[in-house]
């Protein structure tokens, strides 16, 4: 086994794992497709890393059930600590199961242990006998040309997803200061007071966002918004307060939008007017 190898072999379950989370259970689930992946591209490492952990961990074992039960636990402390992690760095929560049965944390749950369980059990024992043979036919230096040429796109898609993430965070940002200023100086009194500001949004073309508050136009762009629809559950600690008032995925289609009849929190423009208001 060659280094070259190991990572077509990443990328590959990468590209199952964003199969079944973007076809099958979105489609399923929620009956529209959605790139349900962290990066652009159609990839999920973690289903990648967690297929190698468990070969590697588990090439011993023998029996089905054994290999199962073993791989469940190993992809729930990798989804565990994945979970744990991300919300560190990110300081945001990118899935919660504690509505799910049998959920430690909400970070993983008992369906995830049955399918990672399962999905393993067809990939030691049907699908990556195939997947040897067949990368065993490839030269060595076609082999690590491949695996060159993945690594960088794969590399080019964490920046580009960073900067959108980076991009999404200062646009939250700069909103929150302008309605926190107004509140006083006090995020207790952003939330009495929100409904007093002057709010106007429109979702544009291109499925972008444009929202005034105050003295300053903000546009959230189709690359920055995908998070929240990646991650229907998502939750930016920092500004949560503000996303809900903002209705962001409600106008993202993500959820009904509420007819609120009392004191409307914000307006709702044309892409015609997002001009006019701006030179205002």
């Amino acid at each position: 086994m060659i280094i070259g190898e190991l990572y077509l072999w990443f990328f590959f379950y990468s590209l199952l794992g964003w199969f079944y989370e973007s076809f099958l259970y979105s489609i399923v689930a929620e009956r529209r497709f959605t790139n349900r992946g962290f990066l652009l591209g159609p990839y999920c490492p973690i289903y990648g890393a967690g297929v190698l952990l468990c070969l590697m961990l588990l090439k011993d074992v023998d029996g089905m059930f054994t290999v199962f039960a073993a791989a469940g636990f190993l992809c729930c402390a990798v989804e565990y600590i994945t979970s744990y992690s991300m919300e560190k760095i990110f300081r945001a929560r990118w899935w919660d199961y504690s509505d799910m049965p049998f959920e430690l944390h909400g970070r993983v749950c008992l369906y995830g242990f049955i399918v990672f369980g399962g999905g393993i059990v067809l990939v030691r024992f049907f699908i990556q006998p195939s997947l040897m043979r067949l990368t065993g036919m490839f030269d060595k230096t076609l082999m690590n040309g491949l695996s060159l040429v993945f690594f960088t796109l794969m590399g080019v898609d964490i920046a580009l997803t960073l900067a959108g993430w980076k991009g999404l965070n200062d646009r939250l940002s700069a909103l929150h200061d302008a309605l926190y200023d107004k509140a006083g100086g006090g995020f207790s009194k952003l939330t009495d007071r929100f409904r007093e500001t002057p709010v106007f949004i429109v979702v544009e073309k291109g499925h972008g966002l444009f929202v005034r508050a105050q003295h300053i136009n903000v546009t959230f762009r189709p690359n920055e918004l995908r998070f929240f629809r990646a991650f229907p559950g998502i939750h930016i600690t920092t500004y949560e307060e503000l996303i809900k008032r903002l209705r962001i995925k409600e106008r993202l289609g993500m959820t009904p939008v509420r007819k609120n009849t009392e004191e409307p929190d914000s307006t709702e423009i044309t892409s015609e007017d997002t001009g006019r208001q701006s030179a205002e």
